[in-house]
Parts: structure tokens; C-alpha cells; sequence
């Protein structure tokens, strides 16, 4: 179907039947405990333990709830309120990873959640947007999920906070077999750490959340990427909290005195049956040539396997090629020796409940850049 074709205003139900459970707490617990009992587990970005995560550092987390009768929940997705920095006093709202089979979400559900989502938006004054980060790995269900956010008035925006391909690696096969179709640089790679003094364990203490940051901060300056500050001392607690959600793998030279010992580390989320490479960093020396990436992405593997995901997902790609202008070329390169099985899988929606003061927002931000470029050069 084209979905330039699509009806934005009939499309809403009659009666909507989700609920907001505004804060995570026990009824948001009751209904993730309901949907994994129905083999619906939610992503978790949809989860209790990460809206308490991501409170720490200001946003604020709510779950939809939609029940297929009484009081059984059918499915649900959550959103997350954020400060604005253009405007004061307003709000950005987001949903992450938002797919059909995801948290049970089918189209009609979907439908409902959306539905009171836009409701929600449009009666606040201070939401400048909605953005939604769509993921799913069938055409299908990725025509049907853009034709109902296309009715409910949200529209197609470039790509900034997510990824639309990506490489996956089918978990259905023993360790054995599954090591086996990584390339042969790849297999190397992975057991020649045990020639080094070095150990792979996990994120345990917060103590290790500046050398995150550092780690990661390094990397981004090494492929042109912008940095950004994440909330580490919160993840390695939510971690810590649910080892089967979430595992931040890190690899430590066992000849230095933590937490400089740390070389690199590597973040691994479970979202139902896909697990995602969600971030990750590490430092380049001189003394110690250990490839450190690869056996920490085969941790981050076996982790996903051992808790049921029946694929993992490498995260994103793009074209790839080391000495190209893609400035991330060496990392989509070094994903491909995982995998060949190439995906389209997201995109990026947007809706704007109140165009007056979001055009004003955008205004605010435009004129921001162009001080602090300006700033820059002044300072050259």
C-alpha cells in the first residue's frame, strides 16, 4: 500500500482502550511479568528497570498499556519525556525501538497505543514532538507499522537517532556452529586474547562509569562521531540489577591497577527474541596489540544465546570500507567479518502536536549552532 494514500483521520478507535501507567512501579512490573508469561517480552527499552535507569538523568519513563479484556494486557509499548534544551519549560517525547511482535504489539494494538500516545501530546502544549524509532526485520511488518504512524500523523524524518540497516547473527545454531560462520580473521581474533594478560568479565562496580565515558569519548573522536554523555553509573547498576536484560562486557589487562586497566568494554541489550551491540569503546596502545573488540562482541554473543535471543543484532551498518569517506567505514567493515545477512530494519517518525512552537524550538536551535561555530572559529 502506498502510504501517501493512507486516511490520517479516521483511523483512530472509536474507544481507546490502552492506559498509561505513568512510572514504573509494581503495576508496570505485573504487566512485563504478563507479557513474558505470554511469550511477549518487551524490548528493554520498554522496561521498568530502564525507566528507572534513564530517571536518574532526567527523563521520565510511562508505559502504554493495551489489554485484550478485563484485566489481561495484550501488549504495550513505553515512551520517554524529555527536557528540551531549545525551549525551557517544553518537552520531547520518543519511543524506542517499536516494532510489530515486539512487547505482543500487533497492528490493531499498535493502533490503540498510538492513538492515546498523539492524544497525550497534542493536549500538552509544552510537547514540541514525538519521535519514534521504528525496528523491525520483515518487510511486512515494516509497511504496517509506517502506514499506521502515517495515519496517526507522524512522518518519515531522516535517520539521526537510530540506524536503518543492519547485519544479524542467527542464534539458532550451537556455539560451535555459530563460531564457525564468523570469518577466519574473526575465529583468530577471538582466541588469540588468551595469549594476552588480559580477562574478560563484566561492569559490576560504578567505579568504572568515568572510564566508560573515557573509553567511549576516545573511540567517537577517533571516527568523527559527536560525543555524548551517558548515564554509565546507572546502566552498570540496571546491569547488575537484571543480567539478562543487559551486560556490559568489558576486557582488563590483568598487569595494571584498575579501573586504567580496562581496555575496552561492550554493551549488549536484550530486546524479546533480539539482542542489539548497543555501544561500545576502548583505547589503542602501544605495549599490548591485543584485538579487543572481537572477543568481547563473542561474549556479548554467547550472553544472548544463553538467555534465549534467536538472533543479535550488530547494531547498524553502513556502506563500510576503511579508506572511504565513510567516517565509520572500519566499524561496519569489522561487523561483516560476524555476518554477511544484511537487514533493513528502521526509520525514523516524527510528529509535531504544536507546529507553532516547535517551528520556534528549531528557530532557537538553528541560531545556537551558528553561535557556536562561530565561537569556534573565533577562538582558531
Amino acid at each position: 500500500m502506498d502510504i501517501a494514500n493512507v486516511n490520517p483521520v479516521d483511523s483512530t478507535p472509536e474507544e481507546i482502550l490502552a492506559e498509561i501507567i505513568e512510572k514504573p512501579g509494581p503495576r508496570w512490573e505485573e504487566t512485563e511479568a504478563a507479557l513474558d508469561r505470554r511469550g511477549s517480552s518487551l524490548p528493554l527499552f520498554h522496561r521498568a528497570v530502564w525507566a528507572r535507569a534513564n530517571a536518574a538523568s532526567g527523563t521520565h519513563g510511562s508505559l502504554i498499556a493495551i489489554p485484550s479484556g478485563g484485566e489481561t494486557c495484550r501488549s504495550g509499548f513505553a515512551f520517554e519525556i524529555h527536557r528540551s534544551r531549545a525551549l525551557p519549560g517544553h518537552r520531547l517525547l520518543s519511543v524506542r525501538h517499536l516494532g510489530l511482535g515486539c512487547g505482543g504489539l500487533d497492528e490493531f494494538a499498535l493502533d490503540e497505543g498510538l492513538a492515546l500516545l498523539t492524544i497525550r501530546a497534542q493536549a500538552d502544549k509544552f510537547v514540541l514532538r514525538v519521535t519514534i524509532d521504528t525496528f523491525a526485520l520483515d518487510p511486512e511488518s515494516r509497511e504496517r507499522i509506517y502506514e499506521t504512524l502515517w495515519r496517526h500523523g507522524f512522518r518519515r524524518v531522516p535517520t539521526t537517532r537510530t540506524y536503518e540497516r543492519t547485519l544479524l547473527v542467527d542464534l539458532t545454531a550451537d556455539e560451535d556452529a555459530i563460531l564457525a560462520g564468523f570469518s577466519r580473521s574473526a575465529r583468530r581474533n577471538i582466541r588469540s586474547v588468551a595469549k594476552f594478560p588480559a580477562v574478560i568479565t563484566t561492569a559490576e562496580s560504578t567505579s568504572l562509569a568515568d572510564r566508560l565515558q573515557e573509553l567511549d569519548d576516545e573511540t567517537r573522536r577517533r571516527t568523527g562521531g559527536e560525543q555524548r554523555a551517558l548515564d554509565w553509573a546507572s546502566i552498570i547498576r540496571m546491569s547488575a540489577a537484571a543480567p539478562q536484560l543487559s551486560r556490559i562486557a568489558i576486557l582488563s589487562r590483568t598487569d595494571q591497577t584498575y579501573p586504567k586497566s580496562v581496555l575496552a568494554f561492550a554493551w549488549g541489550c536484550m530486546h524479546g527474541a533480539v539482542a542489539e551491540y548497543s555501544e561500545s569503546g576502548s583505547t589503542r596502545i602501544d605495549d599490548l596489540k591485543v584485538p579487543t573488540s572481537y572477543a568481547l562482541l563473542w561474549d556479548l554473543i554467547r550472553w544472548a544465546r544463553r538467555n534465549a535471543a534467536r538472533s543479535f543484532d550488530m547494531g547498524g551498518i553502513t556502506i563500510g570500507g576503511e579508506n572511504s569517506e565513510d567516517p565509520v567505514g572500519g566499524i561496519s567493515d569489522f561487523k561483516r567479518h560476524f555476518s554477511q545477512r544484511e537487514f533493513e530494519v528502521g526509520q525514523q517518525w516524527q510528529l509535531e502536536p504544536h507546529p507553532t512552537r516547535a517551528a520556534a524550538a528549531r528557530l532557537v536551535s538553528r541560531t545556537a549552532d551558528v553561535l557556536r561555530l562561530g565561537t569556534k572559529l573565533i577562538r582558531r
